[in-house]
């Protein structure tokens, strides 16, 4: 059976697995501007150009809970199990939760989850996959939080800090993906932290919103092209593949890159500031989207979430 068939077929299994429980062991779900999404899915040039989602992180049940509510033709496979493919999401998993064994391993594997290290630092294998993926055309969805944030054990509320993953993520893409933000709520009711057994069932009867925002897209470009103009002017002064390369209008290429960090070219720690940057650009993106969700259901106004402005220290 094709690779492709095979992921396929465990991605819609989850989603018909998951659909029920959306429609009949929740009092309300809500999704609001899933079109953003569904049109940089669809407008996606044949190639290169990806897509990135970028979202709070409520629960463990965010990721399965979330995806059930796109469109069935996302996950039936036998008409083409490429574009089926193609149009669900690649995410990043941490390894000693997810792949832990073979079983497991090969259950995330197939549903299209990339094996992470934490704390194996942002030049790891798994952001160089991620990386890779965008560049052909897929569909990459972060939570760049890195662990589940409920109240639990975040009671000043608010995003924790993004990890500089997401960032090295976007500004090492050599075509700028589509951008797009998410926020969700209520997932915490479904699997709060801590729990009593069951541990792996969901809870019934809570209400969960998926929201979805315009893309960050035009204010994330423009520091991305910075950092590629300064990568680009140093890139002529490092030898790749015995050569020397000159620098490209477009910026230079990923190995280029690697060894410009590698040699520590980049003087006063420029890559790192702007990786910074931009991880605070989509934190910042995400957080105006989930203030704006949480004052149309209300817990904005009670003083829910109050330090949803906190920033990156």
């Amino acid at each position: 059976m094709p690779r492709t068939l095979s992921s396929s077929l465990v991605l819609s299994a989850t989603a018909y697995l998951f659909k029920p429980f959306l429609r009949l062991g929740l009092k309300n779900v809500q999704v609001n501007g899933l079109p953003f999404l569904l049109d940089a899915l669809r407008e996606r040039p044949e190639g290169r150009k990806g897509v990135v989602t970028v979202c709070n992180h409520n629960s463990v049940m965010d990721d399965p809970l979330a995806w059930c509510t796109m469109p069935m033709s996302t996950f039936f496979p036998f008409a083409s199990p490429t574009t089926t493919s193609r149009n669900s999401r690649w995410t990043l998993g941490a390894r000693d939760i997810m792949f832990t064994n073979s079983a497991f391993s090969k259950f995330f594997e197939l549903g299209q989850v990339i094996s992470t290290e934490r704390g194996g630092g942002i030049f790891q294998p798994a952001i160089d996959q991620a990386i890779q993926l965008l560049q052909n055309g897929e569909w990459i969805h972060i939570f760049p939080e890195g662990k589940v944030n409920q109240k639990s054990s975040n009671p000043e509320g608010g995003l924790l800090r993004f990890k500089w993953g997401i960032g090295r993520i976007v500004m090492d893409s050599e075509i700028m993906p589509d951008i797009i933000p998410m926020w969700i709520s209520g997932f915490d009711q479904v699997m709060p932290e801590p729990r009593n057994f069951p541990r792996f069932l969901p809870r019934p009867g809570g209400s969960i919103s998926i929201n979805f925002g315009p893309p960050l897209t035009p204010r994330i470009r423009p520091l991305v092209e910075a950092w590629k103009d300064i990568a680009s002017k140093q890139s002529g002064t490092v030898g790749v593949g015995g050569r020397w390369e000159e620098p490209s209008p477009s910026g230079p290429s990923g190995e280029t890159q690697r060894l410009i960090r590698s040699q520590g070219r980049l003087a006063n720690g420029q890559e790192e500031a702007v990786r910074i940057e931009i991880t605070q650009a989509l934190q910042e993106g995400v957080r105006e989207l989930g203030e704006q969700v949480e004052r149309e259901e209300g817990r904005y106004e009670r003083g829910e979430w109050c330090q949803s402005r906190r920033r990156i220290q």
